[in-house]
């Protein structure tokens, strides 16, 4: 086999800076520190962490794999248009309608590679055959016909680097790439013999071995481009949009790779961060498993502030609302034992309450155990019956909920309980309110009708996000202190490859 040749990854060599440029260089290098110094100090932890095992990466290779020999053998290469400039004059060429007709490789090898930060991938023993038609003309000679191309005993080698752009984006470098053609066999069906004497088979191995490195290269600023347009943000729903780039650069070791993100959800108008910051936690990849994600408190209370601003974390509950078995309903009679004067100002009317909360509630992970504290207030009206509204008192609430969850079959289940139930009058147009009895009440209303609703659609499960040709399987959910873990493999469907498919995208 002959030497591999390095293509299109170059290092640049800059010059020996004068002595006034090295006195700037370090001026800029303190206040590059003094820079990085504040970034960290106002927060540059990352909210969600993602490490791909050594598991995870050679799935990913076997599907690679299987895409490239699906996408190879009915591939389309486009047509070519050249010429050879030679002593004795030019050829002018064509070469059209290229189909793949035949291609196998040996399973190719890819590792996680630290000295590039990024991967080492090979592959070899590449057989290809390939047919179309072709034209050329030498002066006034022309001629054209079928053509069968067979190449075999392709390898390349391709160190790929990972990082990131100012953005947070991740990017990609062709670090080395080495190809080499075992030989390229051309046989141009009914030639003249002049044409066939501008064959040259060294010419065409040389050639193909010098375009493979440039594509790569090329194939790598597509997908940043690509990956780029994408952005980092990505919205939600109406009212929710989460920040995803990368708050450092990869990191790559022997085992793992492993990305910090942002995880920051905002208000899709209004991209401010929280009133808090990220806390750091350490997420240890498992090697049973083919992906570990981490995902901080940070996260989903930027999640819950970002619907407190919203102005979204507020019910108006009505008496239909409530159970016929209750023995609390919303009607001045019925709540005649918590307010006394209430029956006698207002005797038999509707009632509603606007329940809201006064801050955004707050979620907390503890071993094992979510919980989550909310600080809200509950306004009492009088319903007229003109169907305007008479304000009766206000009640301020503190609750603690607690739960339980586990992911299986890509859905999330579990099961939350109410831990306690602070209530206190905050202020009355009916005098006395009897805030121990209602809060009695109230957490017997919680826990008659609304946790059990809550538990029995957990029971069932909630569908988690999903992508069209990949699911996770061997779901484990861990509530660790400060985060929660998932750990998971996957499985990717390809879809099938299409007749006519861009060569090599």
């Amino acid at each position: 086999m002959r030497p591999r040749r390095l293509g299109n990854c170059q290092s640049r060599k800059f010059p020996r800076p004068a002595t006034h440029e090295i006195m700037t260089g370090r001026m800029l290098l303190y206040l590059t520190a003094g820079c990085l110094l504040t970034c960290l100090a106002h927060g540059t932890q990352p909210a969600i962490k993602v490490i791909l095992s050594e598991k995870g990466l050679q799935y990913v290779k076997e599907m690679g794999a299987e895409w490239l020999l699906q996408n190879l053998g009915s591939a389309s290469p486009p047509d070519v248009h050249g010429k050879l400039s030679l002593s004795l004059g030019t050829v002018y060429y064509s070469i059209m309608g290229m189909a793949v007709t035949y291609c196998e490789f040996a399973e190719p090898s890819v590792e996680f590679y630290e000295d590039v930060t990024g991967f080492k991938a090979v592959i070899s023993g590449l057989y290809i055959q390939v047919k179309g038609a072709w034209s050329a003309s030498y002066g006034i000679f022309e001629d054209g016909g079928a053509f069968e191309l067979v190449i075999r005993d392709l390898e390349v080698d391709l160190l790929l680097g990972l990082g990131m752009d100012a953005d947070g984006q991740p990017s990609f470098r062709c670090a080395a790439c080495g190809a080499s053609v075992g030989s390229a066999g051309l046989n141009l069906i009914d030639a003249s013999w002049i044409i066939e004497q501008f064959i040259d088979e060294e010419l065409i191995r040389s050639t193909i071995e010098e375009k493979i490195c440039p594509m790569i290269t090329e194939r790598l600023d597509e997908l940043e481009y690509r990956l780029a347009a994408l952005g980092a943000t990505f919205q939600v729903n109406h009212l929710l949009a989460v920040d995803l780039p990368l708050t450092s650069y990869p990191v790559v070791n022997s085992s793992c790779l492993s990305l910090s993100l942002k995880g920051m959800f905002h208000r899709p108008d209004s991209p401010v961060d929280p009133p808090f910051e990220p806390q750091p936690f350490s997420l240890d990849g498992q090697p049973g498993y083919m992906l570990s994600l981490g995902l901080s408190e940070y996260t989903t209370n930027s999640a819950s502030h970002a619907y407190f601003v919203s102005g979204s974390l507020q019910l108006l509950i009505t008496d239909s609302m409530i159970p016929p078995s209750s023995p609390l309903h919303l009607n001045t009679n019925s709540f005649g034992p918590f307010v006394p004067k209430l029956p006698k100002m207002f005797p038999d009317m509707e009632m509603q309450l606007q329940v809201f909360a006064l801050e955004a509630p707050e979620f907390m992970f503890r071993s094992g155990v979510v919980r989550m504290d909310v600080h809200g207030a509950i306004k009492a009206f009088v319903v007229r019956p003109d169907g305007t509204f008479i304000f009766l008192f206000r009640l301020n609430l503190e609750s603690t909920f607690s739960g339980k969850f586990r992911m299986a079959n890509e859905k999330l289940t579990g099961a939350i309980a109410l831990e306690n139930l602070y209530l206190t009058l905050d202020s009355s147009e009916v005098g006395e309110v009897q805030t121990d009895a209602l809060k009695i009440a109230i957490k017997f209303g919680i826990k008659l009708s609304g946790l059990p609703r809550l538990n029995a659609k957990l029971a069932k499960g909630i569908d988690l996000p999903t992508m069209q040709h990949a699911h996770l399987t061997n779901l484990v959910l861990e509530v660790e202190e400060g985060f929660i873990s998932v750990l998971s493999d996957a499985e990717i469907k390809l879809r099938e490859a299409k007749v006519g498919t861009p060569w090599m995208v």
